[in-house]
């Protein structure tokens, strides 16, 4: 499998997570809305659910998806002013850096994640379990590591920080 067809698929799945956590989040937040304005009964736990559940696995999830459609933030004033050659050597030195810090943080979170495991953490002072999204984070954070290698070897590879899956895949020049 080439690392487009990867990307697409891992994309499509993150992509597909996410919209289900959007929709529940959405009916459960209106279902506890005319709850409690027409039952004058909310659904006990929505505040616990949306902050402790959904809004996680979104915000995470999005960092990955963000990250393979390339839709992060990039700051370039310096580095496009610089020979390509460089481009591509402060490219590496960048992803590289940021590959070792989302590998601290994945190793962080699984440590935490295994803490919160042991401790049964619940949500406040409910009784909403919410140790299980704390695994979440060592899983985002790890698969950001490798998408930060996989980077950095496709412009070793191809000479050029701005190369894409596309131009991975089909080994033609950026335009």
């Amino acid at each position: 499998m080439t690392i487009r067809r990867v990307s697409k698929v891992l994309d499509s799945a993150l992509t597909a997570l996410t919209a289900a956590a959007l929709i529940w989040m959405m009916l459960h937040i209106t279902i506890n809305a005319l709850s409690r304005q027409f039952l004058n009964s909310p659904i006990s736990g929505t505040n616990e659910l949306v902050a402790y559940w959904y809004m996680p696995v979104v915000a995470l999830i999005g960092f990955v998806t963000a990250h393979i459609r390339r839709e992060h933030i990039s700051v370039s004033l310096v580095v496009d002013r610089l020979p390509p050659r460089n481009q591509v050597e402060y490219f590496v030195f960048g992803r590289s850096l940021t590959a070792m810090l989302c590998l601290l943080l994945a190793w962080f979170g699984l440590s935490k994640a295994w803490e919160n495991l042991e401790t049964g953490l619940t949500a406040g002072v409910t009784s909403i379990i919410v140790w299980p999204v704390s695994f979440l984070v060592p899983v985002v954070f790890a698969m950001l590591t490798a998408l930060f290698i996989v980077d950095i070897i496709q412009a070793l590879k191809h000479g050029d920080p701005a190369v894409d899956e596309h131009t991975a895949a089909t080994d033609q020049p950026t335009s």
